[in-house]
């Protein structure tokens, strides 16, 4: 009798050791596995400030990617900063890419005395005076933006590329950096151009291009429609929808975009 409770008890401590070990096993294991994945995030968001030709000093917010990812540069509209891109630029990190979000001369963290948007708005009497001081504030931006491709491109591998996201007036600024600089891609969100500056587009060679608009803005849709058509890269793609929403507001209003324009990002970027 005692031999026979004996042998059960061996049993169960042999089955009891048995479980212990794969616990300690897939407690391991999930261990390893968490800091590969936290080896592999990229850092936190980091303020960027850098001083360009004219002694301006421009700033934004620079997710730092992994070393062997692409890059991306977003521009904001004529109405907002970098941190309406806050959603995006989390998303694109997360897939391990570099982003940089820059306030452009006049927005955000990028203002002084004399170059301040904000300021051109509460002093201008007229619409006229308004739009004669914009011109002259947004005519930097052309050489800001250089910068700013030229600070992330210092940040990604050589044999890595760089797209640029754009919203609203700063489509223009987005393609101006593409006619000086190899751009892998584009994610154009309700673009504003001028006829010149369509033109300017039609003559890029074509690469592809994430465009979104929205069909009662009537103004945007048809230039969206016009450059996606366009647009001979199979791999582009148009996205519309009902209402008049345009630039972050609607990237902002569909909760699900941001995670879309990542992914295609990220896709592009990969080959």
């Amino acid at each position: 009798m005692i031999a026979h409770l004996s042998k059960k008890l061996n049993a169960v401590f042999r089955n009891i050791t048995i479980l212990l070990g794969c616990f300690i096993s897939v407690v391991t294991f999930a261990q390893e596995e968490n800091a590969d994945v936290e080896a592999a995030k990229p850092e936190t968001v980091n303020q960027v400030k850098f001083i360009t030709e004219d002694k301006f000093m421009l700033s934004g917010k620079y997710f730092a990617g992994n070393a062997d990812k692409s890059g991306v540069l977003l521009l904001h509209d004529c109405d907002h900063d970098s941190s309406s891109y806050d959603k995006l630029t989390k998303q694109l990190s997360d897939y391990g890419l570099h982003a940089f979000s820059l306030d452009l001369r006049g927005y955000g963290d990028s203002v002084s005395e004399q170059y301040s948007h904000a300021n051109i708005k509460l002093n201008s009497k007229d619409i006229l005076t308004y739009q004669t001081e914009f011109v002259q504030l947004s005519s930097f931006w052309q050489s800001d933006v250089l910068a700013a491709y030229q600070y992330l491109r210092t940040r990604v591998a050589k044999n890595r590329d760089v797209a640029v996201v754009s919203a609203g007036c700063s489509t223009a600024q987005a393609i101006f950096l593409a006619e000086k600089m190899r751009i892998n891609s584009f994610v154009m969100i309700t673009p504003e151009l001028n006829y010149m500056e369509k033109e300017h587009y039609k003559n890029l060679i074509d690469i592809p291009v994430y465009f979104l608009g929205s069909v009662h803005h009537a103004n945007t849709y048809q230039t969206t429609k016009e450059l996606f058509e366009w647009n001979g890269d199979e791999r582009s793609t148009l996205r519309t929808f009902k209402g008049i929403r345009q630039s972050h507001s609607l990237l902002n209003g569909k909760r699900y975009l941001s995670h879309d324009i990542a992914l295609w990002l990220n896709d592009i970027l990969a080959k």
